[in-house]
């Protein structure tokens, strides 16, 4: 069995503790938050980055293109420095 950092599931902790209303872009990352979940004991930081630069690279609708890009920039902007 594995050990898992607290940093680890840091940023999906602070989702669930950040007021909904004032984040729309929580949603998102919850969303992938337990997509990865679904294939992975642990999500880091880092999965949650790189599945959403996926899916703006894979994503033919603008409209959905700019939520994911939203939702890159709110996991970014929202990360700790201990995290980097």
């Amino acid at each position: 069995m594995f050990e898992i950092s607290s940093t680890q599931l840091k940023l999906a902790d602070h989702i669930h503790a950040v007021d909904p209303e004032l984040l729309s872009d929580n949603d998102v990352i919850a969303s992938i938050c337990h997509e990865l979940k679904q294939h992975q004991d642990a999500v880091s930081h880092k999965d949650i980055l790189l599945c959403l630069i996926r899916k703006i690279e894979a994503e033919q609708d603008i409209d959905q293109q700019d939520t994911y890009l939203q939702a890159l920039e709110y996991a970014v902007y929202n990360a700790s420095d201990d995290e980097a």
